[in-house]
């Protein structure tokens, strides 16, 4: 135990000596706040700016850094700056703002620059150290898991693939194509990945007794009934439909030009089906694509985030086991409500529904879920320190609980999450008049409007629309132009 405790000392020594190197922050809070607060504490004040409709205020703050006598600097030199000072969460929370707000030109260039930092970390190395022993190398000797750079979780490098694949497709560039099988080939091999360090996981228990042992004596799930229904919703967090929604949409957009892709495209909509039953749009989709478009008309999908991800909240417990008495500290992730529960499209005297393609909040809770075999040795480890710090704290004369209250403290668990993640994706397809030049978004609450928007349409071929809404709060911005006209 007083090994252990060396150790544990040592680690928080090379913490402080090193620091993590790129900032998480949004620039929103102070810098010294801003390590005194949780991620959640943090981010409050975006979502408060969102809820309350200050979108580009938002994010003229968090960007006014790019900004240089009045004029944006060049995309590059912000993609530049980005990687070197910055987390990839920094850069994704960014990324999905600048979207949220209209700017897709901005938000394509912080997914570029999320994506070149997402590369250079898996490349050098530092993702599997820290992903041993759980997800934190030295952070699990020391409790100081904030005290690390954060590492993406896998279905939030997923997203980091989708949203820049929907950039491309709002600024009407076929690219999308290309991005959109990255984020279905990604959300494969962190399946894949997921499952090995588990393996690896259970095996280092089964090698280190004592720490298997507290393990399976610790609950270190203390969810409600709800949010474990909500987790069970999907089978996995690496079950995202959106990918090969995005997919479905640039195979059916080309289908237009060559009808030979067609069944490509159905192929894309049945795979969201699969994953996703409720889709219904993507099932009538899958049957509509093998029809020609009809006459005198184009075709419109409407893609609406709602709401936020779940927060990651620390909590705290007090134990006794196996002679060990200490308090640990988690993190878990609790669901952030919404007060939508449905959304329509109207346009030319047509109505259509939107319906669930990504359940990006069961995602999370899933993933959360998954992620309590690491919990369970976090914890024991936890318990271990306290332990060694109140038999140390007897050696010097000291009350045992003030070793163990003082190692309480240090611990720092995770609470950092893509944030700005939606807590739900909704999606729907229809024709429109070839004459048409706008159309209606309006998200739903119990059956009434809660919010409306009206989003102009591109005046030749397809149009993917892309609305946002938090509550009362609705946004929906399209492509202007398309590469397939119609």
């Amino acid at each position: 135990m007083q090994a252990l405790l060396h150790t544990c000392l040592a680690g928080v020594l090379v913490f402080s000596l090193s620091g993590c190197g790129s900032s998480d922050g949004l620039g929103l809070s102070g810098q010294d706040q801003e390590q005194t607060q949780t991620y959640a504490e943090t981010f409050a004040p975006a979502k408060e700016a969102l809820k309350a409709g200050r979108f580009e205020e938002l994010v003229g703050r968090m960007n006014a850094s790019f900004t240089k006598d009045g004029e944006r600097m060049p995309l590059e030199d912000i993609k530049d700056e980005l990687v070197s000072k910055n987390s990839e969460l920094a850069i994704v929370e960014r990324g999905l703002l600048t979207l949220n707000s209209g700017d897709f030109e901005l938000a394509l260039a912080f997914f570029d620059a999320a994506e070149q930092k997402l590369d250079k970390t898996e490349s050098n190395g530092f993702s599997s150290f820290f992903g041993s022993m759980g997800g934190g190398g030295l952070a699990a000797l020391t409790g100081l898991e904030e005290g690390r750079p954060y590492r993406m979780r896998g279905y939030e490098k997923v997203m980091l693939y989708n949203y820049k694949a929907l950039c491309f497709m709002l600024l009407g560039d076929r690219k999308a194509y290309n991005v959109t099988r990255n984020a279905i080939d990604r959300q494969q091999q962190e399946w894949e990945k997921f499952k090995e360090r588990l393996a690896k996981l259970e095996a280092k228990q089964q090698e280190d007794g004592e720490v298997a042992n507290i393990s399976r004596q610790i609950n270190a799930d203390n969810r409600s009934v709800a949010t474990k229904k909500k987790a069970a919703l999907v089978s996995s967090a690496y079950v995202n439909p959106f990918g090969d929604y995005m997919n479905a949409v640039l195979q059916e957009i080309d289908s237009l030009d060559d009808k030979s892709l067609r069944d490509n495209a159905r192929i894309s909509y049945e795979k969201v089906v699969e994953n996703n039953k409720s889709c219904s749009t993507a099932r009538t989709a899958s049957k509509a694509v093998m029809k020609n478009a009809p006459q005198g008309r184009k075709l419109v999908h409407v893609i609406l985030s709602d709401g936020f991800a779940p927060e990651r909240k620390e909590m705290s417990k007090a134990l006794k086991i196996e002679g060990l008495t200490g308090i640990v500290n988690w993190a878990e992730a609790a669901p952030v409500p919404t007060k939508v529960t449905g959304a329509r499209v109207r346009a030319a005297g047509q109505t259509a529904n939107l319906t669930s393609l990504s359940r990006m909040e069961s995602i999370a809770l899933r993933d959360d879920q998954d992620m309590i075999p690491w919990r369970y040795t976090m914890m024991a480890l936890a318990l271990a320190r306290s332990g060694s710090a109140g038999f140390l704290a007897q050696k010097l004369g000291l009350k045992s609980e003030l070793g163990a209250g003082l190692v309480s403290k240090m611990q720092r668990p995770d609470t950092r999450a893509w944030l700005s993640l939606p807590n739900q994706v909704l999606v729907a397809r229809m024709y429109v008049p070839n004459g048409t030049k706008q159309i209606t978004v309006e998200t739903l609450s119990g059956g009434s409007r809660l919010a409306r928007a009206n989003v102009q349409i591109a005046a030749e071929g397809p149009t993917v629309v892309y609305a946002v809404s938090y509550d009362n709060q609705l946004r929906a911005y399209a492509n202007k132009n398309s590469w397939v006209k119609q």
